[in-house]
């Protein structure tokens, strides 16, 4: 089966594809660092350059490959360094997960992909409940939210209290 990754060299996509590979499958990783394309090569994948955030080229190589089933790993997480100034971290991820998703579902679509799997993200805010395995219909743990919140007040008042 060909498997079209988007995301391929990232901190999810560095372990996934070359697990894709061992498992028979034919793995198509799309990056956009001429370095990465050469380990994608070396771990038995076949790269494509495309920026994410670029509508024509992902329609293009998604066509090109011709894949069974696009995965979406995409994120920009390896350059964060602070998580103070969230938003400002997140924000190309941000733009993946909006803009590069799109993008990619219209590709997908375009090139008849029947299959489409996309990471999600389980935060830690889980009731420590049922199995590891979380859904969307799994319940939160409300003391978490409440520490949160907790913890929100005290970061402000302190902040005015320097102020």
């Amino acid at each position: 089966m060909k498997v079209f990754v988007a995301g391929s060299s990232g901190a999810m996509g560095r372990r996934l594809v070359p697990r894709l590979v061992a498992g028979g499958y034919e793995v198509v990783a799309m990056t956009r660092d001429d370095g990465k394309a050469a380990w994608l090569c070396r771990v038995g994948a076949q790269p494509v350059m495309a920026d994410a955030l670029d509508r024509a080229a992902v329609a293009d190589v998604v066509k090109a490959s011709e894949p069974e089933v696009v995965i979406h790993q995409l994120t920009a997480l390896s350059g964060a360094k602070s998580f103070k100034n969230f938003d400002k971290e997140f924000a190309l991820t941000n733009r993946l997960r909006t803009e590069g998703t799109d993008y990619l579902l219209e590709a997908a679509q375009a090139a008849g992909v029947r299959r489409v799997v996309a990471q999600s993200y389980g935060n830690w805010n889980y009731e420590r409940t049922g199995s590891a395995v979380k859904t969307e219909q799994d319940p939160f743990d409300s003391r978490i939210l409440q520490r949160t919140r907790s913890n929100r007040c005290r970061r402000s008042a302190m902040s005015r209290m320097r102020s």
